[in-house]
């Protein structure tokens, strides 16, 4: 039995047997010795002699046994694959039949084929082979060399067993089993022990995304799974265009929340259609066919600078909200607070599945800059508890960026809350400015302001505001690092107020 439950084997090693023949009067083969020190290297460090178990073909099967029945049988009940990617490798058609009945077997299984972030799917490579030449089972894998190579055009061969630079590499191929089968472990365990049924648990669709966010939401996703979210993530593959937008689509639909990264690089290219990218392709899917959507982009970024123009005009569009709806959240915002904006969103999208209120909400903007944007969350979340129907619209230092998004929100509410905290009056004041000129020149419905004070400390009759046209409300916290809760009730009950 092995050490991963539910499978008889740990590890399948596909490889082609040219690589693994005698060298230099060598006692064994590379392969042979390879499997060797990682099956020794594994049990020390989960802390037990042959720990795991791991098949490989050494041709030392009785002979009343059919060879290729016998491989077909050690994939379907082994819990990870090795693919020892090399020349031969890529040559042999046996490995490639080996390489896709893990592939498509896996797909069939409850934990698919990535237990949380980690791949099912090791590329070891022994030889210097390029991403491009990768069979597509292996696209997105991370591969591991175990090659001399000494530029990108140099094919190199495998390190030597007792090279210093192959027991580097070997140890962190250990480390990265050693991890994946701690997820195996940890899944069992959450399953077994989550109060709440997995198929009521909260759903996020986690979207594709260009090779420079792949880290950035490889850690978004686990740190939402450990917080005992659901994500759902891995697509493409299918990579061709009718095959990956049938699949997504019935994901997104499925999903509570549909969570899409996105920056000045529009990642892969769709096989069989050009000009259209997964990342792009996937937020257009959502946004028809989501009950739910956040989309996010770094706060830094540029979209005039985006050099594909229709990617770059795919973005303006976001950016501009001719994209908006009810059910959609467009964040600019930093990497390292990513993971609290989706919770609390889907936490707010929680409160509003169990309380399910009667009649017209009171619906309200909260304007804030990103600086503030905590606090927003925050009292977003005390107001759905209150039957009060929050928007979120966090801005960056020019308040009269995204002014079509803005309006279009307005047009949605009925008062407006404005957040002064580490912002400079000037700042408000202009954000101000502006919803009123929205307001007065589309006859928007919103008919009261609400300007909360934040720290630090400021003096609420320092704030002036001459206008006749709008009420403006003035609410102090800004003596305290938390929100209030009898400022809050007593908040909420002025905003139920008809004006």
């Amino acid at each position: 039995m092995a050490y991963i439950k539910g499978f008889a084997y740990d590890i399948f090693i596909s490889y082609s047997h040219l690589d693994n023949q005698k060298l230099f009067d060598q006692d064994q083969g590379w392969i042979e010795r390879f499997c060797s020190e990682l099956n020794k290297m594994i049990s020390q460090r989960i802390g037990m002699p042959d720990a795991i178990k791991i098949w490989w073909d050494n041709r030392k099967l009785d002979g009343s046994v059919l060879f290729d029945q016998s491989i077909e049988t050690a994939i379907r009940q082994s819990a990870i694959i090795l693919c020892l990617n090399s020349s031969a490798y890529l040559k042999s058609e046996y490995c490639k039949k080996e390489l896709n009945l893990f592939y498509n077997k896996a797909q069939q299984e409850p934990q698919g084929l990535n237990v949380g972030d980690r791949s099912r799917i090791f590329n070891v490579l022994l030889n210097n082979i390029s991403y491009t030449k990768w069979p597509k089972e292996l696209s997105g894998t991370t591969g591991f060399n175990f090659n001399d190579a000494k530029d990108n055009e140099d094919l190199g061969d495998p390190l030597d067993i007792s090279d210093p630079q192959l027991r580097n590499q070997l140890k962190d191929l250990r480390n990265a089993v050693v991890k994946l089968i701690e997820e195996f472990s940890k899944r069992e365990l959450n399953e077994k022990t989550s109060a709440t049924p997995k198929e009521n648990r909260f759903s996020i669709f986690m979207g594709e995304v260009s090779d420079s966010l792949r880290t950035t939401r490889k850690r978004t996703i686990i740190d939402l799974e450990k917080q005992g979210y659901k994500v759902v993530s891995g697509i493409p593959p299918p990579d061709l265009a009718e095959a990956h937008a049938k699949k997504v689509k019935e994901e997104v639909e499925k999903a509570d929340l549909s969570v899409h990264l996105l920056d000045q690089y529009p990642g892969r290219e769709i096989e069989d259609n050009e000009g259209i990218w997964y990342p792009q392709k996937q937020v257009q899917l959502s946004l028809e066919f989501a009950k739910s959507q956040l989309i996010w982009v770094p706060s830094e970024m540029n979209i005039e600078e985006v050099e594909e123009e229709p990617y770059r005009n795919f973005m303006q569009d976001l950016e501009s909200g001719k994209q908006s709806s009810k059910n959609i959240e467009y964040i600019r915002g930093a990497k390292s607070t990513l993971t609290q904006q989706i919770t609390d969103l889907a936490e707010k999208m929680k409160i509003q599945q169990k309380q399910p209120v009667a009649g017209e909400k009171v619906a309200v903007l909260l304007d804030t800059h990103l600086e503030d944007q905590k606090y927003a969350w925050e009292m977003s979340m005390s107001m759905l508890e209150n039957h009060i129907q929050p928007f979120v619209n966090p801005q960056e230092d020019d308040p009269r960026d995204n002014s079509t998004m803005l309006g279009d929100r307005i047009s949605q509410v009925n008062k407006l809350v404005f957040f002064y905290g580490k912002v400079n009056w000037t700042w408000v004041q202009r954000r101000i400015n502006a919803a009123m000129k929205l307001i007065l020149n589309n006859d928007y419905p919103a008919d009261e302001f609400f300007i909360f004070l934040l720290p630090p400390h400021k003096n609420p009759d320092d704030i002036a505001f001459g206008q006749r046209f709008i009420k403006v409300n003035v609410i102090n916290n800004s003596d305290s690092s938390q929100l209030q809760s009898d400022s809050l009730q007593q908040f909420f009950k002025n905003l139920k107020v008809v004006a």
